[in-house]
Parts: C-alpha cells; structure tokens; sequence
C-alpha cells in the first residue's frame, strides 16, 4: 500500500456524533486545571458554575447528535437512539447532584475540589459506555467510571466509613474489571473482532471461547449492578459514600453498567436464548428476594436503600431475561425512571443529613411531616415510586416487566416478581407511617437550603409522575430505539 491509499484510508470523524463527550472532557479537563491554579475560596464557586454550564452544553449538543447517527472511530463509538436518551438522563442527574453537592460537603466541612473535575470524568466514562460495542472501548470507559466511583466514595474527610466503603468497592471493583476483561479476551480468541457485532454474527462453529468469554464478562458486570451473589461491596459503598455521590452511583451508575448489557442482549438471544433466560432468570430472582429480605432489618436508611438497589437490580434483570423485543423496551423504560426516583430518594437523604445530630437512622423519619413537610411529602413520592404504586413511575416499570415476562411465558418468574414486591411493603410503607403518623422522634432543622436544591427536588418529584401520566414522553424513542437493536 503506497502513501495515498494509505492516507485515502484512514477515516476523518464526524465529531458532531461525539459532541456531548467531547464537551464533557473539556470541562473536565478545565476542572482540572482550575483546581490546581485557583485558591480554595474561589474554587467553591467557581467550578461548580463551570461543571453545571459544561454539562448544560452537553446537554443542548445532544440535539446536534441525534441528526446525525452512525459509529465514527472505525466502529469503536456508536451514536444511535439508545445512547441520545441514556445520556440526557444522565446529564439531568449530574447538573442535580451539583445543586446539592455545594452545601453537602461544606455541613460536613469536607471540601475538595477534585469531586468536580472526578465527577465529570465519571460521567464521560457513563456516557461512553452507552456508545460502544468495541470491546476496548468498553473496557477503557469502564475503568475511567470505576476509578472515579472509587475515588468519589472516599471523599469524606475523617470517614472511616467512607474509606472502607471505597476500599471493599475497589477489590471487588477490581475484580470485577478483570473478569470482563478475560471474557473480551475469550470473545475475541473465537472470532477474530473486538466489536461485539460482530463476535456474535460469526458463525464459527466451537462455541467453547465465545460461551467462556461471555460468562466471565457479564459476571464481571454482575459485580458492578449488584446482582446476588456479587453485591457484596454495594451496602459498604453507598453507605460510606458522600451521599450526593451515592445518588449518582444509584441512578447513572446503573445507568452506566446496565447498558452495555442491553446492547449485548438481543445479540447472545439470537444464539442462547433458553440458557440466557434460565440463567438470567435464576439470577434475578434470587437478587430480588435477597435484596427485599435484607432490607427489611436494616436500620440504617443508606443501607436500606442500598438492598433496594440490589433488589431493582433483580427487577431489571427479570426483564433481561425476556427473549422478545418487549423485554428490551421495558428493561430500558425500569432503567431510565429508577435513576430517577433514585435519585430523588438519595437526594433527600443527603439534605437531611445537614441537620445537627443526623445519624440516618430509620427511627429519625418519626414526625418529619411536621419539621420539614416538602421532604417529608418528596420521600414519600419516591418510596411509592419504588414500590410500585401508581400513578408514579416504578407502577409503570413494573408492569412493563411483568407484561415482558408473559410474553415469554416466564410465570414462576413473574410470580416470584410480584412477591419480592409484596415483601418490599414492608419497609417502603414504615417510612411512610414513621414520616405521616408517628410523634417527632427530634427536632430537625435545615440550614443554607439553596433553589438549585428545592428546585431539583420538584423536577424529579414531577418526573416521577409525569414520566408515569405520559409514559410517552421517552416511549416513542425507547420502542425504536430497541426495535433497532434487535434488528441489528
């Protein structure tokens, strides 16, 4: 190959369907920059104010993407419907953890300015997760997102807790990380590609590599999602972690680690559908009854709402399980809207944790109705939410799993569904009587609320809602989106 093929070759991209990450890196890049060069009373306002306007841009250039799909990098980054919804929930949800970081950390007098350049590289790692289907790309995204989780969750200055929160998430972090990475190498052993695509469009005939390498990659994300039996650094973590960081690891993070999983979904059905759903199956329900039984002891509210995030992992799986593009739509539609009730959950938790004498314990709720009426009614939302009660949006998640599940006929697994739900009651609904009819356990007192903070509460409080009222809203890209994958 002479010079000009050679140059004829190589491909220039169309960085328009990477603009939202190309963005993101800037202003973490910047960040960075800043937090070096700028004095500490400075930093306080200064690179909030730049991480919210990043993300803002981010957000608007996400409608220049949508105009143009198609993969650039040679296939390696994938611009397509999925990923356009993906990243505006997670782009909302980093600008509502900025609006509650700000005065978290300043009630526990523990600021440090790397939260906001390791908060947008995290969230650049999330974003291209959603994109890809190159392997090494998946892998490189993942570490970007796993590190910066690790370094998030220890930022609580003087914490125990919180060290040794990051410190079990790091292990098993780690392991994690390796066990999907010899799974590429096995996948790529056996068809020669790096593109998942195309690994499960070869139709070699030893099947041997391609099934080794799959166990060893989706086991290495069952680690990240929390699925039982590999959720044992989630409970340490989300309850060491800074709890706006814990919010974004509940909602993006599941957002993050889940997806490559959906993209991988209609490809290994094509070849493993029945052991694809017995294993899938069996793994969601033991996760869903594990995660509610847990839960229902727990005194700790970060705790407890850690084992209902192993359970909603379960949920979510049970809807992976599903063979059929119905299985698809409803594992992202449950994804999309439990980042966001979440979200909210976590966020009032953290707000919370600002009165003097807060120790998150579930017996504190008692009478919160009458010290703080807006949180009290915005945590009750959320709990219903993730029960399941309509009209909120965990209501609509919910049937859309269990509809998905009659369709392929999974009924033991439906049934198992409805009492891991049944059994979540219990500790849902005591919330909701500790906050609405008991006496005040304590006098609870906010100081230095902000708008951005009242005012993310009631978007996510609408959400909760009207993504339920007008599940169209996110469904008509949800339905092609999906229809695209499984014809793909």
């Amino acid at each position: 190959m002479d010079i000009g093929q050679l140059v004829g070759a190589i491909e220039i991209p169309k960085l328009s369907r990477f603009l939202p990450e190309l963005v993101v890196l800037i202003t973490a890049f910047v960040l960075f920059t800043l937090d070096l060069a700028l004095p500490s009373y400075l930093k306080r306002t200064v690179l909030p104010t730049l991480s919210a306007a990043g993300y803002v841009i981010a957000l608007l250039s996400i409608w220049i993407t949508v105009r143009d799909p198609g993969d650039i990098f040679y296939g390696s980054f994938t611009n397509d419907l999925l990923g356009v919804v993906v990243k505006i929930f997670e782009l909302l949800i980093a600008l509502t953890v900025l609006a509650f970081a700000g005065n978290y950390f300043r009630s526990k007098n523990s600021f440090y300015g790397e939260f906001y350049y390791m908060l947008a590289f995290t969230l650049l790692g999330a974003m291209i997760l959603a994109s890809s289907y190159n392997l090494i790309i998946i892998y490189v995204s993942l570490e970007l997102v796993s590190i910066g989780f690790y370094i998030l969750t220890a930022l609580l200055r003087g914490s125990f807790i919180s060290k040794e929160g990051a410190f079990k998430y790091l292990i098993l972090g780690g392991l994690s990380i390796a066990l999907a990475s010899y799974g590429a190498v096995f996948m790529y052993i056996y068809a020669g590609s790096l593109d998942l695509r195309e690994i499960f469009k070869y139709s070699g005939q030893d099947y041997h590599y391609l099934i080794l390498g799959l166990v060893f990659f989706l086991i290495g994300f069952a680690i990240k999602i929390g699925a039982v039996p590999f959720h044992f650094w989630l409970p340490d973590a989300y309850q060491g972690a800074p709890t706006p960081v814990t919010a974004f690891m509940a909602s993006v993070g599941k957002l993050a680690f889940f997806i490559p999983v959906v993209r991988i979904m209609p490809l290994v059905q094509e070849k493993f559908a029945l052991a694809w759903m017995l294993t899938v199956g069996v793994i969601a329900a033991v996760t869903m009854l594990y995660g509610n039984f847990v839960a229902l002891v727990q005194k700790d509210i970060k705790r407890l709402l850690a084992y209902s995030s192993v359970a909603h992992s379960g949920y979510i799986l049970a809807g992976v399980a599903v063979t059929q593009v119905i299985g698809l739509k409803a594992v992202i539609y449950f994804l999309l809207v439990y980042a966001v009730m979440s979200a909210g959950a976590f966020f009032v938790v953290s707000m919370l944790e600002r009165s003097e004498d807060w120790e998150n314990q579930i017996r504190e709720f008692s009478g919160l109705r009458f010290s703080l009426p807006y949180l009290a009614f915005a945590f009750m939302v959320y709990m219903f939410a993730l029960l399941g009660v309509p009209p909120t949006v965990g209501f609509v998640g919910k049937t859309l799993v269990f509809m998905a599940l009659s369709f392929d006929k999974l009924w033991w697994l439906a049934f198992i569904m409805i009492l891991s739900t049944a059994i979540s009651t219990g500790y849902y609904v005591r919330l909701v009587v500790l906050m609405y009819m008991k006496d005040k356990e304590k006098e609870i007192s906010l100081k230095g609320r902000s708008y951005a903070e009242i005012a993310s509460l009631v978007v996510l409080t609408v959400l909760t809602f009207a993504l339920a009222v007008f599940p169209d809203l996110v469904w008509r890209f949800i339905g092609p989106a999906s229809e695209t994958l499984f014809a793909r």
